[in-house]
């Protein structure tokens, strides 16, 4: 089997603009070496659809696996998996264990989930669903027909390196060597 190439996508205008530091794409670019999988482009993109998808397209155009970070979240600038799902042709569907585990999270917090945040429990179809249990945002892997994926991750450093390592990991080392 050839090697596999990956290229990380980093979203947030934050992260474009440098008010924060991407150490998202320097965790994945360290355990994307050590399972043994080639990366040859990082790319960070702001919260602009348009620029998004193009970003998405160009990164399948040359790449295997395209690890996404961000955008993943309940406001309307979180546009990452919709995004995604219009690049692979797949509608969004409701994932009721993930709208079961959003409401689990809130009701332990004693607040009422606000309405916007069941945009988290929807899901690419057919999409593997990868659950969060550091933050309420799961995680997705979208794959095609043509041995493309993309992994979709949470931005929170904390969240997508739990993500990565617990889920994402596993999945990507059936393609290591």
């Amino acid at each position: 089997m050839p090697r596999k190439r990956c290229e990380i996508l980093c979203v947030g205008t934050e992260l474009l603009l440098g008010d924060i530091l991407n150490t998202n794409a320097r965790f994945l670019a360290r355990e994307l070496s050590g399972l043994g999988l080639d990366l040859y482009y990082q790319t960070v993109v702001g919260d602009n659809e348009r620029r998004l998808e193009e970003a998405v397209r160009r990164a399948l155009l040359r790449s295997d696996f395209l690890l996404i970070t961000g955008g993943l979240g309940p406001t309307s600038d979180d546009i990452t998996k919709e995004v995604v799902a219009r690049v692979f042709d797949r509608p969004l569907v409701m994932h009721e264990e993930s709208l079961a585990a959003l409401k689990r999270f809130y009701d332990t917090t004693r607040r009422p989930m606000p309405r916007n945040n069941e945009k988290q429990a929807l899901a690419p179809e057919g999409a593997i669903v990868l659950d969060n249990p550091q933050g309420t945002a799961p995680g997705y892997i979208v794959e095609d027909g043509a041995g493309h994926a993309a992994i979709l991750l949470p931005g929170p450093p904390r969240e997508m390196t739990a993500m990565f390592r617990d889920k994402a990991a596993p999945w990507l080392r059936r393609f290591s060597h």
